[in-house]
């Protein structure tokens, strides 16, 4: 039998959720609204609002059919515009799916795109500007205002959950945008028997396209929160990877608001005993092909500015990544330029590794060049002995300053047979060659040569502009490999016996070695200003005749007002070597860091704020208490979202500061005014526990141990001493003071709670 498309709306199906299930005695059933023609559930709404408008006579054939959309509800309107004849203006933010987009032009529909930044908001209030100032040309649906968007789930969503489950449903999920679905289904289940509503809410800030956080939009007309049991929350990475895990595990390709209904429907089933659940999947995963949901899937949804582009480049770190950077000078094992590419590498490894990424992080540390030679010498010392006590002392302030122990320290000299492979492979390529004892690379052998260090070799070639009269090799622009031994060397012995007689490799060729040896790729070279030509490109060359390729270079610029500056000596100024962290990571790699007295005193006093911050809400932890207020839900958010997004995006976490020093601001504020309760406080300490795996800019020495985690017989002396202060029995006091810290801890007094320390 023929039936007309718009008979086809509705009766979707129910699915099974099997392996996603984290409860066995409950059970998911998902409502597969992509199953409607128009491929969601605003298809129901679609044919109910123009039905409705036709029945008022409002709509007519002269008339344009406009409203403000995210997409779905557009697309409905658009489809059944097509259907009945009727000429339709759709407005939207630009920065919907483009799938979306292209469904409603292909559909006949005229569109219209308002601000990305505006959401919503903005297609709403051009929407309602044409509506009231041509009322004669167009007729507004209103979906947000109008009582059809509700009625076409209460006649139809909601009653088909009910006779497709048998009246068996306990629960139902949904998600909150236009909110008629919420209200509709809601109202129907209430009557029908003793069902339990929940809603979805994103916070504010999300980026899941068509819902709504009813504080930063406009709310719907039609929403009554108090027609729903529970508002639930999902973060929208949740969302996401809901939807990337419904794929994978379960076969639903799901769009963005179905992730975070089924993060709703998840949280339920956590914590029920028995039931059967239903939550709304209100369309399918291919309308978002084009935003990061899944384009992020063929790479890292990680980018960092390459050197040689000139831009932003997304790594692709499907077989995993190696990064690679120049370590301490042995001679000037402080210098800050080399702790702030390593401070920065440890960020990088860190947060790849948080992403799942395998991932190796490399700093090669010379120890066969001229500056070692010359300050193992003048400390009267060999070679060997020099480097192995100066990597010892880089690896101990590696530890002070929290690097990730995952972190690879080699010692150059450990590589000098893969050097002298590398140039042996070199001299059969005819891209270097042998000149009075030493072997040097040949730039204009190398077709590329020049490629990211942004140099015209034009104008800087040989002959041009150096008298070649002062050089033994063949152009002064080539580079040295090996470099012919001095008597000094050969006196001490630290040189290598080879082909081409007693050499040491050059700088280029030590740090090329290394990252060889100790990784099997090198996907991101760090380096700073200073090697952006010819040390960068230097590299490459040698390692492209290796097979190996960077898939993007870095480069910090130097540290400014930084005369007499070690990193000792700035650690000692900022408050501790953790505080210096903070401080190497404080601007982006592209601007100078600061190191002018003004610069660190403003740093010290951030970095106590932090971690005065972390302290409180250490302390905060045994407050009564199991609620998370909203706004402390949003704050955590806040944070959160901001500290992702800094990261993804070029490692920006200049970006991120002023989010954190609010959320700082925040904490002390609660937690001065003890409005947390324990679980707030947890929560709060939880998210910048998170954010520190991967900053590690607060000090694990400085913090104290929550009252509740001290061994019992500990807790009870704690007690005791602050009932003998108080009473001012100060001999009981240091009596006690003197058996806590037998026990291992150390107590701190302030003018409340005393504090506990690890001794």
């Amino acid at each position: 039998m023929n039936k007309n498309l718009l008979e086809l709306i509705g009766d979707t199906p129910l699915v099974e959720i099997r392996h996603l299930n984290p409860n066995p005695n409950v059970r998911i059933l998902a409502k597969i609204e992509c199953q409607n023609p128009g491929g969601s559930i605003k298809d129901r709404v679609a044919a109910a609002m123009i039905a409705a408008a036709e029945e008022s006579g409002e709509l007519t054939r002269d008339k344009i059919i406009i409203e403000a959309t995210s997409g779905n509800t557009g697309v409905g309107l658009a489809m059944v515009a097509a259907i009945k004849g009727y000429r339709i203006k759709l407005l939207m933010p630009e920065t919907a799916s483009e799938e979306r987009k292209m469904i409603m032009a292909a559909y006949g529909a005229e569109l219209e795109l308002t601000p990305g930044h505006l959401a919503t908001d903005g297609a709403i209030e051009q929407a309602y500007r044409y509506a009231r100032e041509e009322p004669d040309k167009y007729v507004l649906m209103d979906q947000y205002n109008n009582p059809a968007s509700v009625l076409a789930h209460y006649m139809g969503t909601g009653l088909e959950i009910w006779n497709q489950t048998e009246g068996k449903v306990t629960h139902c999920v949904m998600t909150l945008g236009t909110s008629g679905t919420a209200m509709g289904i809601a109202k129907r289940l209430h009557e029908m028997g003793q069902v339990y509503v929940a809603a979805v809410e994103p916070y504010a800030g999300h980026k899941i396209q068509g819902l709504k956080n009813m504080l930063e939009s406009y709310p719907p007309g039609i929403y009554d929160k108090h027609a729903l049991d529970e508002i639930l929350h999902v973060e929208d990475e949740d969302a996401f990877e809901n939807c990337r895990r419904l794929a994978r595990h379960e076969g639903i390709f799901a769009g963005m608001s179905s992730g975070a209904a089924l993060g709703g429907a998840l949280q339920l089933a956590e914590r029920l005993d028995q039931g059967l659940i239903v939550v709304i999947f209100p369309d399918s995963g291919e309308r978002y092909l084009s935003t990061h949901l899944y384009r992020q899937r063929s790479g890292s949804g990680v980018t960092i500015f390459d050197m040689a582009s000139g831009a932003d480049k997304m790594l692709n770190t499907a077989s995993g990544l190696g990064a690679y950077t120049m370590g301490p000078s042995l001679d000037n094992p402080d210098g800050l330029d080399s702790w702030r590419r390593l401070a920065l590498l440890d960020v990088f490894v860190r947060h790849l590794a948080g992403r799942g990424v395998k991932v190796e992080g490399v700093a090669g540390l010379t120890d066969m060049d001229d500056r070692t030679l010359a300050a193992a010498r003048e400390a009267g010392t060999d070679r060997a002995s020099f480097a192995a006590d100066l990597r010892e002392a880089i690896l101990a302030r590696g530890r002070a300053m929290g690097l990730s122990e995952s972190l690879k320290f080699p010692l150059s000299s450990a590589g000098n047979e893969t050097a002298l492979t590398l140039c042996r492979k070199l001299l059969g390529k005819g891209l270097a060659y042998e000149k009075l004892r030493s072997v040097y690379f040949d730039v204009f052998r190398d077709k590329r040569y020049g490629e990211i260090g942004t140099v015209d070799l034009d104008k800087v070639s040989g002959g041009r502009t150096v008298d070649l009269d002062a050089y033994v090799k063949d152009n002064p622009l080539d580079f040295t490999l090996l470099k012919r031994a001095s008597l000094m060397d050969l006196k001490r012995g630290e040189v290598l016996e080879t082909q081409w007689g007693n050499v040491r490799p050059s700088w280029f060729l030590q740090h090329a070695a290394m990252a060889l040896d100790e990784s099997n790729r090198t996907d991101v070279m760090i380096g700073s200003d200073k090697h952006r030509f010819p040390h960068l490109e230097n590299l490459r060359a040698i390692w492209s005749t290796a097979g190996r390729e960077a898939q993007a270079w870095m480069v910090c610029q130097q540290t400014s007002d930084a005369e007499g500056e070690t990193l000792a000596t700035v650690a000692e100024k900022l408050g501790g070597f953790r505080a210096a962290r903070l401080w190497l990571l404080s601007v982006a790699t592209r601007k100078p860091l600061c190191a002018s007295g003004e610069n660190l005193a403003m740093w010290a006093r951030n970095w106590r704020r932090i971690q005065e911050g972390a302290v409180a809400l250490t302390l905060a932890l045994d407050a009564r208490g199991d609620a998370v207020p909203t706004d402390v839900e949003q704050a955590v958010f806040d944070v959160k979202a901001a500290f992702r997004t800094a990261l993804d995006q070029g490692l920006n976490l200049h970006h991120f500061w002023p989010a954190l020093f609010k959320f700082i601001k925040q904490v002390n504020h609660w937690t001065a005014d003890n409005q947390l309760t324990g679980a707030a406080a947890k929560a709060c300490l939880d998210e910048l526990k998170a954010i520190d795996t991967i900053l590690a800019i607060i000090d694990p020495a400085q913090m104290p141990v929550p009252l509740g985690d001290l061994p019992k017989e500990v807790q009870g002396m704690v007690a005791d001493r602050q009932k003998a202060r108080e009473a001012k029995d100060f001999g009981l006091s240091d009596e006690l003071r003197d058996k806590i810290g037998g026990a291992g801890f150390r107590v701190e007094d302030t003018g409340g709670v005393p504090r506990v320390f690890k001794a």
